[in-house]
């Protein structure tokens, strides 16, 4: 049986929900996983060319910031799921065949794929023709998981996909928290106390401010609706949103007091950041493992549909067609950071 997957990804709520089901689809097997994505070379586009006439290093953020938060993204859902996994990425204009050669650069035994039709752009590379040509010339056998247009559950599949893509930016920016605490006690410093304000300011205008009450209103009470078998677990999330708020304050707290020249301040935000990144691991697996699928089969296409709009109408500030420069930049940094820590991370 298959031991490796090589799992090509592109930067779509499609490879959100690619990554949701490989994960389980590995951890049925007892395989690791590689996730791969394929760059398009941007110095070759003519806007690409006048912007690294004009900036080199804009062009470089731009070309590795959506790789980057598409694979972090990926490494946090497998660490949810408990599967071995690590990242590639490769600049190419022919993606088919980068990912098969990546496949075998990485000594696997299977490639797991989607496909949603030809997207306009630079963003849906892994389009419908794509996998066509890497089914032409595969040498190993290939997995189409999903076919976006023939799916009956697109609202489900997009829904569910953006909401996890949402899970993952905030597994993120708790990385990078962790991160920043790893790396002062490491050097015997001070945390970076201005880093930690954009992340603590994060976490209070959009898991707090968005994505915790989206969740109640839609998806929390279409599913009361529908059954009440899980009110309980429906009670404690909603218990452990209010919590989580509560850990974000004395995170704030407790960065006020590092500034304030408090001598036990760093002690402070160190066990500050692990109450709040364990209480929100807790609180995504409970979701992820239980609600989401309890979701899955009692919502009806209509409530999905309205999940689905309600989700899409707001844009994290973290990513999106135009996140705040701000906060793109304080992505683009926790990504590359902590993607170094997954094993085997390459760049092409």
């Amino acid at each position: 049986m298959y031991q490796h997957l090589l799992v090509a990804l592109d930067d779509t709520p499609l490879g959100m929900t690619t990554v949701s089901r490989a994960v389980p689809f590995a951890g049925a097997l007892g395989a690791r996983i590689t996730f791969f994505h394929a760059t398009p070379d941007l110095a070759a586009t003519g806007e690409g060319a006048l912007l690294y006439s004009m900036d080199s290093r804009a062009l470089t953020e731009e070309s590795n910031g959506p790789r980057n938060a598409v694979l972090l993204k990926a490494a946090t859902a497998a660490r949810i799921g408990g599967v071995e996994c690590a990242t590639d990425a490769q600049v190419s204009d022919h993606p088919a065949q980068a990912i098969l050669d990546a496949a075998h650069r990485h000594g696997c035994d299977l490639v797991f794929v989607s496909s949603h039709g030809r997207l306009p752009g630079l963003r849906g590379w892994l389009h419908g023709s794509v996998t066509n040509r890497l089914l032409q010339i595969a040498d190993l056998p290939v997995h189409v998981a999903n076919i976006e247009a023939n799916d009956s559950q697109a609202n489900a599949n997009r829904a569910l996909s953006i909401v996890g893509g949402e899970h993952r930016s905030i597994a993120a920016v708790l990385g990078g928290l962790q991160q920043l605490v790893r790396l002062a006690h490491a050097n015997a410093s001070a945390p970076d106390v201005a880093s930690m304000r954009q992340m603590v300011d994060y976490m209070r205008r959009f898991p707090a401010a968005l994505h915790h009450p989206k969740e109640e209103a839609f998806v929390f009470r279409l599913l009361r609706q529908h059954t009440s078998d899980f009110n309980g677990a429906l009670n404690e999330l909603e218990r452990q949103h209010a919590l989580e708020n509560e850990l974000v304050g004395a995170l704030s707290h407790a960065l006020d007091r590092q500034e304030s020249g408090e001598a036990d301040a760093t002690e402070a935000i160190n066990a500050a950041v692990q109450r709040l990144a364990g209480a929100v691991w807790e609180h995504m697996v409970l979701e992820e493992s239980t609600i989401f699928p309890a979701a899955r089969r009692h919502l009806s296409p209509a409530d999905w549909a309205a999940v689905c709009e309600a989700f899409s109408a707001h844009q994290d500030p973290l990513r999106g067609p135009s996140p705040e420069l701000a906060m793109k930049k304080l992505f683009g940094r926790i990504a590359t950071a902590l993607l170094q820590e997954t094993p085997r991370v390459a760049a092409g």
